[in-house]
């Protein structure tokens, strides 16, 4: 993703440059108009009460450009970003933030379809790897794989749990050929470099595929579907609800300077 450099301007915080449009009675930007900054970016597009608000176009000098809804000067509904390398995003918006359901475009030819929060993928999704044909589909934390997923691949897929981005516990293999393989991944910690005693040992570790039985193909049937169903909303609600303990922590720590 390539968010340098393509921030927009506040044009109540520089030089405003010119304007031609509407205004109302306090003379604040009102109303359809266009904006050159002195920077170079242009914006045409609603206002109100002289802030970006309503639909426009911002174009950054850098060539990135957003066309889509404002909400008092931030993008904020749906909209979309095309960034200045040709990646581009479609999608909902929050306080200039990714958030909702969008998909993103990459320049590599990689697509990401489902849910954003505050610029990174989180939530339920769908990512294409373009150069081989992979998908993974399942639950994202905070822009990595983490829950109930899927990991597509030509002829078999993995279908079971994830973590940081990597396949962890229990899951199977489902075959083309019609059978599928049962077991779990577990941690495997990498082997320690040659060290001194006080040096940290390495923290990086690797999972392994502890193989079990293997099955004919088991067709769910209603009420395993709608139990996986439950379990994958289970590990979402799981999330949000960590993301809102965390947020409340960090409230209860703050001490104002």
């Amino acid at each position: 993703m390539s968010d340098i450099d393509s921030e927009e301007m506040d044009e109540e915080q520089i030089s405003l440059g010119t304007y031609e449009g509407g205004r109302n009675e306090r003379e604040e930007r009102h109303g359809q108009g266009k904006a050159t900054l002195r920077n170079g970016d242009t914006y045409e597009g609603m206002y109100e009460n002289g802030k970006r608000h309503g639909n426009g176009v911002y174009r950054f000098k850098n060539g990135a450009r957003y066309l889509g809804e404002y909400l008092r000067h931030k993008k904020h509904g749906q909209g979309t970003f095309i960034y200045p390398d040709g990646s581009k995003y479609e999608g909902s918006w929050v306080e200039d933030q990714r958030s909702g359901f969008g998909k993103y475009y990459y320049v590599n030819g990689d697509t990401y379809e489902g849910e954003w929060q505050n610029h990174v993928r989180h939530g339920k999704g769908t990512y294409l790897y373009a150069a081989t044909g992979t998908n993974y589909i399942g639950l994202w934390n905070n822009g990595k794989w983490e829950g109930q997923g899927e990991l597509v691949h030509a002829n078999h897929k993995f279908v079971g749990l994830f973590k940081e981005n990597r396949p962890e516990g229990k899951g199977k293999y489902i075959f083309d050929i019609g059978c599928e393989q049962h077991g779990k991944y577990v941690i495997v910690p990498s082997e320690k470099d040659d060290k001194g005693e006080d040096d940290e040992p390495s923290a990086a570790a690797t999972t392994k595929w502890v193989a079990g039985e293997v099955l004919p193909v088991h067709i769910k049937t209603a009420e395993e579907e709608e139990e996986e169903r439950m379990m994958a909303e289970a590990e979402k609600i799981k999330l949000q609800l960590g993301d809102a303990i965390s947020e409340k922590v960090q409230l209860s720590c703050y001490v104002p300077g």
